[in-house]
């Protein structure tokens, strides 16, 4: 699970009334991170450790003690003056009765002569920019291992944005679980490895918490999630979808979307393209039914002259996908607006690509309860209406008000791709660089619809999320992230699945 600072001191609030203190929280976190640091640093004896005024940097001083118990030489540095709080001041004077040097000041000799440095100043609270005494601090420290304590100082926990003079550590180790703002760029950069430890929060908390912690996306959470096939099955128990998508000049989408969801398991597909891409189809997946469609002369589908085909392919279906590739112009204006009011009741609605950029100026046409939207952060922000930077600046809070406000489930595709209800919140930390290529979306499009056709919206966008990520690293150490293609994600699919 992921978590939020909020949802953090929930969770230990619970832990402590369940009898294990928050005294004995800081105790397993302070020895937790002296365990990590020999760990990845079994060559290095020479340790200093800067320790914030909260509880933060009672956590450094708890686990100087117990470096200092194994034989290392650890050193403290307090730049923010005394602990606030009780149980770090009792960590503090144990150090100190210990032997451990504490300095106040930043002496060159104390900074030079160390080899490993923990970052200890600032926990999941901060929020802003930090003072330019600790900047100047921190940029002299990039010739050391770095290891920070919960979380980079600088870095927001909420939205994963940092502050000037953030330490990029090399290694992170976090409490108890993972911040939500940590799985989210560019904080996550400065993270670099990062290592959840167990500090003994209660096995219940989790389930009591308001709102509930945010789903991890790994492989095996996301196969939970989908359906096993029945042994007496037949092919439309397993869905039938329908792909409304491509033009002339963009068959492939139509063609990835479509094979994607066919790998994905659903028992049917029928695609609605142009006759090109038909074609293309045909070739590259003949278990693909279809209903070839008019086009203008420039190659995009038209509307009234497609009415009666578009009506008669509706019936029946179990979703519907509507967007990859279709272009924008008056007739596919209207054939999103013909397909969003006149679709079965009962079918899932899956918008990608420009079926969002068609309904950002209408979005009252969205089908409330049964949509699935798959917008990037440029789509989102014609959705909000708002910049794209903002959308990038709280990616988090972006998703859950775009889903809010279409009552759909919403997808926000990037790295660290998130899903929400408006509710429930979800993050995916699997994916890779060499995913950013023209048709990955429509891949990921495809799964979704593939999925929605015989599962619930929230659970079928959850697990195409972190299936379609899996695949892609699959995907990446067959053919290298610079060399992979979409159309390897979905090769992949068999690898993951």
């Amino acid at each position: 699970m992921y978590v939020t600072p909020d949802q953090m001191k929930q969770l230990e609030a619970l832990t402590d009334a369940s009898g294990v203190s928050y005294a004995e929280m800081m105790e397993r976190a302070g020895n937790a991170l002296a365990e990590q640091i020999m760990l990845h640093c079994p060559e290095q004896k020479k340790v200093l450790l800067i320790a914030g005024n909260g509880n933060n940097g009672g956590d450094c001083y708890t686990a100087a003690f117990y470096l200092k118990n194994e034989g290392w030489m650890p050193e403290i540095l307090s730049p923010c003056g005394e602990p606030r709080t009780d149980i770090a001041k009792a960590a503090r004077d144990r150090a100190k009765k210990e032997g451990i040097p504490v300095f106040n000041e930043a002496y060159d000799f104390v900074i030079n002569d160390v080899e490993v440095v923990v970052d200890g100043i600032f926990g999941t609270g901060f929020r802003g920019e930090l003072p330019e005494s600790l900047q100047s601090l921190l940029t002299y420290m990039t010739d050391k291992y770095r290891i920070a304590c919960d979380v980079p100082s600088g870095g927001n926990c909420i939205d994963g944005s940092v502050s000037e003079g953030t330490l990029r550590a090399d290694l992170t180790v976090t409490f108890g679980a993972e911040k939500l703002g940590m799985t989210q760029y560019p904080l996550r950069e400065y993270c670099g490895k990062i290592v959840t430890v167990d500090i003994g929060l209660s096995a219940t908390a989790r389930y009591k918490i308001n709102p509930p912690p945010i789903h991890h996306l790994s492989l095996s959470n996301a196969k939970k999630l989908i359906p096993a096939y029945k042994a007496d099955s037949y092919k439309q128990e397993n869905g039938h979808l329908l792909v409304i998508a491509g033009s002339v000049r963009m068959r492939g989408a139509c063609v990835l979307a479509s094979t994607a969801a066919m790998r994905s398991g659903v028992g049917m597909v029928t695609c609605a393209s142009a006759e090109e891409a038909i074609s293309a189809i045909a070739v590259n997946t003949p278990e693909i039914m279809s209903v070839p469609l008019a086009t203008d002369e420039k190659g995009f589908l038209l509307c009234e002259k497609n009415r009666e085909e578009i009506a008669q392919a509706l019936q029946g279906k179990d979703a519907v996908l509507l967007g990859c590739g279709l272009g924008i112009t008056p007739d596919t204006r209207q054939l999103v607006k013909y397909v969003l009011e006149n679709a079965p009741e009962d079918c899932a609605i899956i918008l990608d690509a420009d079926g969002l950029n068609i309904v950002a100026d209408c979005i009252e046409y969205i089908p409330e309860g049964r949509t699935i939207l798959t917008p990037h952060a440029g789509e989102a922000a014609r959705l909000l209406h708002c910049s794209v930077e903002e959308v990038q600046a709280n990616r988090p809070e972006a998703v859950k008000k775009l889903a809010q406000m279409t009552k759909s489930v919403v997808i926000l595709k990037g790295s660290g791709t998130i899903v929400s209800d408006g509710e429930r919140m979800a993050v995916c930390a699997l994916g890779n660089a060499g995913m950013a290529k023209a048709g990955s979306g429509d891949v990921l499009a495809g799964i979704v619809a593939g999925f929605a056709a015989k599962m619930p919206i929230y659970g079928a966008a959850c697990a195409a999320v972190g299936i379609h990520a899996a695949a892609g690293d699959n995907a990446a150490s067959k053919n290298s992230q610079r060399s992979m293609l979409p159309s390897d994600i979905i090769s992949s699919l068999r690898d993951v699945l």
